[in-house]
């Protein structure tokens, strides 16, 4: 009796991970590289939910099952950050290269866009939820959207990433 519920216990636990590593195989499949390339990040920067310490990443960007784009980040060092990103509204670009277009808040940055002319494509990202994104104007006792100030917008070079 205690001999066939070990069996059944085991035959349980053997279809149930059968059953993950099939739905952990569909998860890394829903994902068609469009772009890859390389870039260096001179300061630290927000990029969607994660926080990327200054440093050499790689990057892809994708179309997912659903339809919508995805970005999969990667350090290149031991211990760097790894994640993926949602992108926003993707539209196209008149960019002459491709680059990160970040902008400034204090010493960080904040990936707002990545521009891909090689396949025509510019993809957006969301703010992060702290983001201040006005800066105070003391000369007219106001405050100034960052997006009007053109030398706080970085665009970070992206290297194609050789095949």
């Amino acid at each position: 009796m205690k001999a066939n519920r070990n069996l059944m216990t085991l035959a349980g636990l053997t279809v149930m991970l059968f059953a993950l590593g099939a739905a952990g195989a569909k998860g890394q499949g829903i994902y068609l590289t469009e772009f890859a390339g390389k870039f260096t990040l001179p300061t630290a920067a927000q990029w969607g939910k994660m926080t990327l310490p200054a440093g050499d990443y790689t990057l892809q960007y994708g179309i997912e099952e659903s339809g919508h784009g995805l970005v999969v980040v990667r350090g290149t060092s031991k211990g760097s950050p790894y994640g993926m990103i949602i992108a926003g509204p993707v539209g196209d670009t008149s960019a002459a290269s491709s680059a990160l277009v970040c902008v400034r808040e204090g010493d960080d940055l904040i990936v707002r866009a990545l521009e891909m002319p090689q396949i025509g494509k510019a993809a957006g990202f969301a703010l992060p939820r702290r983001a201040r994104l006005v800066a105070h104007n003391g000369k007219h006792g106001g405050y100034t959207q960052l997006a009007e100030a053109p030398m706080l917008i970085q665009r970070i070079p992206v290297t194609l990433k050789a095949k």
